[in-house]
């Protein structure tokens, strides 16, 4: 899969719809590590979300492992709109092209998207990347 590459920036932040089932247009990324148990895993070939479309990032502040992306304005609907449309779907965390983790979409997303920091999730090097890209305007459309 090409993923697009932002000119500010040499990270790539991208969320993609995925599915256990093969969807049309959907791509086969069954052979990556992140599918474990021999799992089969279908990715949208056009993501959702891009580092474009967050304007802010931060670390909570209670100490817990997340890190909370702030999404654009001009981003949100369709954000919304896009995820509204697949709940109890999967959603692809891709970091640099390559899935980091998979979660459940259990809600539309709007306005924040949660990242967990640590087992299951992205590592403090890689929170501190992202948070630097967004910083450095890597969020920028």
């Amino acid at each position: 899969m090409e993923v697009s590459q932002s000119t500010n920036t040499k990270l790539q932040l991208q969320w993609h719809l995925a599915s256990e089932k093969r969807l049309p247009g959907f791509i086969d990324m069954s052979t990556l590590e992140v599918v474990q148990g021999g799992g089969t895993l279908w990715v949208s070939p056009e993501p959702i979300l891009r580092l474009s479309d967050i304007s802010n990032a931060a670390r909570a502040n209670s100490g817990e492992n997340f890190l909370y992306l702030t999404v654009k304005v001009s981003s949100r609907s369709g954000l919304q709109s896009d995820t509204g449309a697949h709940l109890r779907d999967l959603l692809a965390f891709m970091l640099n092209g390559k899935i980091v983790y998979v979660a459940i979409l259990v809600a539309p997303l709007s306005q924040q998207m949660i990242v967990r920091i640590g087992p299951d999730g992205i590592s403090e090097e890689q929170a501190e990347d992202i948070m630097q890209a967004v910083r450095d305007g890597g969020g920028s459309k």
